[in-house]
């Protein structure tokens, strides 16, 4: 095909003798000015190969029609031969200044004409060839050689200056393609590429796309360190309809060993941005020794997770289960633990999310599903009494077509009955594709398969879905559990939840039982089976198959379901070496109180560490132990929960002055041995009373200094705690969270909603925080929180960024419009006023919700 090119002159023999020289090479356009000339670039400017360009023309000039195609990047390229009447220096230079590239003197010289246009056609394709190489196609930045090509050649001439590599990653990209196209996903890059050029500094920073969505960018470090903070409010670009929830992630390297391949430091950057996709309002990672740590460990599980499985090294752990109704062990949870050759024992929360992740879940529960089977097999012809297991059956496993399949095999195998595997599919699952989860579940249950809904409170499914469901057994999470019993009565929808399951002709399973309130508590709801620590840890298979043999039961079951004392009287601890006047003791408190006695040190240990102090009201103790006894056992009753607050009477001999009382052992009133028993009776009944008064006025002033809806301080509490704060707390860290779209809920769905998500909140910071820490509710979607003993602004942040990620990820369906951003400053070891502190973390607040929902921002110095 011929190339083309347009002559521009305005005489006509000119023009003609130009179109005579070249028409026998090229065809060829005229035009009479440099008004007609652009009109004809616009209709022809992808087939026009050279423009011959006369200076002096009407309409418009050379000069003129040389700087509007200058400042069109399209037409820019086209080269232009500038025809001039002198050959003077002084022409060339102005028609080379208005961007030609060549000129040629009049009158023409044919030869030399033809050999001017032919060469520069040529360099222009060659220029192409070379353009077409150094940039990507698609967005308009380097290739990705290229791109590395040019930032060897930066490191190894700009030795002065320190630069980071920066990689972002579209999340989601190939669901988008697939979703709105290929020109959608192609307009989504050249945003991408756009948004990364304009974050970067034009005169030094270097841009390239490493492939399909991921863009790089060469940067000085410390511009990186600048636009760090920008980087959460650039995860998401100015977009059409249907781009609404794309985000970026961003990957840091900064660059300490030149030595280091470029090819490899822009992968290690990659590497950090992937560790970062999915995890909610975490929008960069910098590549650092531990994030290296981190993934080199993670591709040492991957390497030997095959060798593992067909080495047996997964190991079958059994946690028992117990029925509230017959106190007795009703079944167990098989649970698998990696005893690696060389590492040791690896806890599950390393290596099973990395299973789910690369797909390996599949293959290591089919695993344990055999070897349960197995197990159940192998106890059934020892003659054990059989009881259900309950085994994990992951997301991944459910969405599998042949899932249904694989268990009917294996149970058929092993000539199990079905209804003896217990089927544990988590609660996070159910929301994922309702429509196959539920039609799976029913196909299962047709069987004879027993299933479980797992981890229900932890916050993803909804109630519609579980009245959709045909299940089994609901198993309330532990995290659930306990928090719903650290509440109060009034405040908890524990009794609710297994009111609603029981309803629903579910049996309900309380995990992660640890204490005996937790026990009393969900016995006094109607839960049917517990699992946790206070009754048993899990335990290899040869453990449990000694229970099973047995159907005993652990030490601390007794205790559990020994009935209830008949005798309520209140109980009174006497410790006492003197035997006769311990008996005078017990003689004269008989019939008033359920005396229990200690004759030394190791008795009254014995009762304090048992449960016998839950009834006791107050304690009788004589200072005259041998061997400093009377202040070890002080030393235990001050440390046990619940033993805390009890009224402890010091008893000496006659003759010692009262100066010589330990008080600062925490003894709360002193009686001399020698002074009538009586004397002893009113001092104890006046201390019993003060107590139980001080109780009832602390009680009153905990309810004035919290919020009611959500049990945290209140403002006054708020005054109240900070006051108490110490130089020891510092530094602090104050954060001010928002609920964004709080009254949008509440409009939409009721105030109980309302309220439900403010009680949420609540729980959430209560699980973030520690004891000491001070958590207020502060306005109507406002939480304060202040840390203690926070060093440092990226301490901070972290956790500022892991409650806002945390409430994200535990939204159900009430929760849906709502987000939480928060802003946090920060008080080192000078004093600042809490106003000033409040006024700047509500500061950073207002920043962050300007930006996103869901971002946290630090308050800095304006």
């Amino acid at each position: 095909m011929q190339k083309q090119i347009l002559v521009v002159e305005d005489n006509a023999l000119n023009r003609e003798i130009l179109c005579e020289i070249l028409s026998g090479s090229y065809r060829v356009l005229e035009a009479e000015n440099g008004q007609e000339a652009l009109e004809l670039l616009r209709q022809h400017k992808d087939n026009i190969d050279l423009i011959l360009l006369d200076v002096m023309m009407p309409v418009m000039d050379g000069y003129t029609f040389l700087n509007r195609i200058r400042d069109d990047a399209e037409l820019s390229l086209i080269p232009v031969i500038v025809t001039t009447q002198s050959d003077s220096e002084e022409n060339e230079v102005a028609a080379l200044a208005h961007g030609a590239t060549d000129f040629v003197p009049k009158p023409y010289r044919p030869q030399v004409i033809l050999h001017r246009v032919a060469s520069l056609i040529k360099l222009r394709e060659t220029a192409a060839m070379v353009n077409q190489f150094q940039y990507d196609r698609l967005t308009g930045v380097y290739s990705k050689e290229y791109f590395y090509h040019k930032v060897r050649e930066r490191l190894d001439t700009d030795t002065g200056r320190e630069f980071t590599i920066i990689c972002s990653d579209i999340e989601n990209f190939k669901l988008y393609n697939d979703t709105y196209g290929r020109e959608a996903g192609d307009r989504l890059l050249q945003k991408a590429a756009a948004s990364l050029q304009r974050m970067a500094d034009k005169d030094s920073a270097i841009c390239g796309r490493y492939g399909a969505d991921c863009f790089l960018c060469l940067q000085e470090q410390e511009r990186t360190r600048l636009y760090r903070e920008s980087l959460p409010g650039e995860t998401s670009f100015e977009r059409a309809e249907g781009m609404e929830h794309i985000s970026v992630k961003w990957g840091i390297y900064e660059i300490t060993d030149r030595s280091v391949p470029v090819e490899q430091m822009c992968d290690r950057a990659l590497l950090a941005a992937k560790s970062v996709k999915g995890q909610y309002n975490r929008p960069f990672a910098v590549y650092d020794d531990a994030l290296r740590s981190k993934l080199l460990r993670e591709k040492a599980i991957t390497d030997t997770m095959e060798t593992a499985l067909a080495e047996e090294q997964f190991a079958l752990y059994f946690q028992p289960k117990y029925s509230l109704n017959d106190d007795c062990m009703a079944g167990a949870e098989a649970l698998v633990r990696w005893i690696h050759p060389e590492w040791g024992f690896m806890s599950p929360g390393e290596f099973i999310p990395l299973f789910e992740k690369n797909g390996f879940i599949t293959r290591l529960d089919k695993y344990v599903w055999e070897r349960v089977c197995a197990q159940l097999r192998d106890w059934q012809e020892k003659g054990y009494p059989l009881l259900p297991v309950s085994v994990n059956v992951s997301s991944v496993d459910i969405f599998q077509s042949h899932m249904v399949d694989v268990l009917r095999g294996i149970v058929q195998k092993y000539g199990v009955d079905p209804g003896y595997l217990h089927l544990e599919i988590t609660e996070s699952a159910y929301a994922e594709k309702p429509g196959q989860i539920i039609r799976t579940v029913k196909e299962l249950r047709s069987l004879g398969f027993v299933v479980e809904m797992d981890d229900f409170g932890s916050g993803y499914s909804s109630l519609n879905m579980l009245s959709q469901m045909s299940l089994d057994v609901l198993k309330l999470d532990m995290k659930f559990v306990q928090n719903e019993i650290e509440k109060p009565a009034t405040q908890s929808i524990l009794d609710d939840v297994v009111s609603m399951a029981h309803r629903l002709h579910l049996s309900v399973v309380a995990e992660g039982v640890e204490t005996q309130e937790q026990v009393h508590r969900l016995r006094a709801v109607g839960c049917d089976y517990f699992q946790g620590y206070y009754f048993a840890k899990p335990m290899p298979a040869a453990e449990f198959e000694e229970l099973l043999r047995n159907q005993a039961f652990p030490p601390a079951l007794s205790s559990l379901t020994a009935p209830q004392r008949e005798d309520e009287t209140p109980g009174l601890l006497i410790v006492e070496e003197d035997a006769e006047y311990l008996a005078e003791l017990c003689q004269a408190f008989e019939g008033q109180y359920r005396v229990l006695e200690a004759s030394d040190e190791e008795k009254a240990l014995a009762y304090i560490r048992s449960d016998e102090t839950d009834c006791v009201f107050a304690v009788i103790l004589s200072m005259t132990l041998p061997e400093n006894g009377a202040a070890e056992v002080l030393k235990e009753l001050r440390k046990k929960p619940g033993c805390w607050e009890l009224p402890v009477i010091a008893a000496f001999p006659g003759g010692e002055s009262p100066n010589t009382l330990p008080l600062s052992m925490e003894a709360d009133d002193y009686y001399c041995k020698a002074h009538p028993i009586a004397a002893l009776q009113r001092r104890l009944r006046r201390l019993v009373e003060a107590s139980a008064s001080r109780q009832r006025e602390s009680a009153l002033q905990n309810q004035e200094n919290r919020d009611q809806r959500t049990g945290l301080l209140n403002r006054r509490g708020l005054q109240s705690a900070m006051t108490a704060l110490r130089k020891e707390d510092l530094p602090l860290a104050v954060y001010l969270f928002g609920l964004d779209t709080q009254q949008t809920v509440k409009d939409t769905d009721g105030h109980q909603t309302g309220d439900r998500v403010l009680c949420a909140f609540a729980d959430l910071l209560r699980q973030s925080t520690r004891s000491g820490d001070i958590l207020c509710r502060y306005g109507e979607e406002e939480f304060l929180v202040i840390l203690k003993r926070v060093r440092g602004a990226d301490t901070a942040v972290k956790k500022g960024e892991d409650v806002c990620e945390a409430f994200h990820n535990c939204a159900v369906d009430e929760l849906r419009d709502v987000s939480c951003s928060v802003g946090v400053t920060l008080c080192g070891m000078d004093e600042l006023p809490f106003a000033a502190l409040i006024e700047r973390a509500d500061q950073a607040l207002h920043w962050a919700k300007q930006e996103k929902g869901g971002n946290c921002r630090v308050w800095r110095e304006p």
